[in-house]
């Protein structure tokens, strides 16, 4: 099963880098917000495995989003991944229900943290049991198991095939928002 990865930041150009930096990692589907009210709403629609979501947005901020993503869909992880970084931000975003922070400007290390977060979310799914491909939930069902979503086997690329990939955007394509 494809590994379905929402993105949610305001700045078109940031989400455009990081939806090319993930596509050719692995063959992820990775599906766009421009901001979290938008994110709450595809989120809803896709239920997607994953959302990388940006701290300072209009409309409403990540951290009321993933407050309402936590609520919504508790099983799907959520990382952020902001510019405005710091130790308390990181504090409050894992009260929030973040599963893991990554700052912006240190872009290495979100496919290692998307990584991290997929491999233990498949091992927390195949130790409640919910893993297995033939417990596959039917695609016309939108309702996601109370253990969470079946993702079958994830399409999570290896260190040695993610180390054969582009691993970063060139410097210039992703753009501080201003």
């Amino acid at each position: 099963m494809t590994v379905r990865i929402l993105i949610a930041d305001d700045n078109a150009p940031v989400r455009a880098a990081l939806r090319r930096l993930l596509e050719e990692s692995a063959p992820w589907e990775v599906l766009e917000a421009e901001n979290g009210e938008d994110c709450l709403a595809k989120a809803r629609q896709s239920r997607p495995h994953l959302i990388v979501l940006d701290l300072a947005m209009p409309k409403m901020d990540g951290m009321r989003a993933a407050r309402a993503l936590n609520q919504m869909l508790p099983e799907t992880p959520v990382i952020m991944h902001t510019l405005h970084y710091t130790p308390r931000v990181a504090v409050e975003a894992l009260k929030a229900g973040v599963a893991k922070v990554v700052p912006k400007a240190d872009r290495s290390t979100i496919l290692s943290a998307i990584q991290e977060v997929l491999e233990s979310k498949q091992m927390i799914d195949r130790q409640a049991g919910t893993s297995t491909p033939s417990a596959a939930k039917s695609s016309t069902s939108p309702e996601p198991s109370p253990a969470g979503p079946n993702l079958g086997p994830l399409s999570v690329p290896s260190v040695e095939e993610r180390s054969n990939k582009r691993e970063l955007p060139p410097p210039d394509a992703i753009v501080p928002k201003g």
